[in-house]
């Protein structure tokens, strides 16, 4: 969008195929810390950033990704990290990238159209 805000869809989701070593691909809903409409965003959209997902930026593609480490996750403000981990942890930071900052490879958004 050329305006930047948030936006909440209750049937949003991440999804991640490639995980740390013994982790199975896995659904990540909007169960995070702050879970609720009040609180809780889907995704921020904003013409100089790119793909970004949730209140807290759980993940956060920055403009012109490939060439930077701009991009960061820290899951679990909105979209709930692995069960057993919470917001704010390194462990939920670092877990979709292997690194809290990184240049993604590849990013796929999918937007379900009925």
């Amino acid at each position: 969008g050329s305006s930047c805000s948030y936006h909440y869809d209750s049937a949003a989701f991440l999804f991640s195929l490639v995980n740390k070593p013994g982790w199975q691909p896995l659904k990540l809903d909007q169960t995070g810390y702050y879970r609720y409409p009040s609180y809780s965003y889907s995704i921020y959209s904003c013409s100089y950033y790119g793909p970004t997902f949730g209140g807290g930026h759980d993940i956060y593609i920055a403009n012109n990704a490939a060439s930077n480490t701009n991009s960061h996750s820290s899951l679990g403000y909105t979209y709930s990290p692995p069960s057993g981990y919470s917001y704010g942890s390194s462990f939920s930071k670092s877990f979709l990238a292997g690194s809290h900052t990184f240049r993604p490879d590849e990013v796929e958004v999918f937007y379900e159209t009925t």
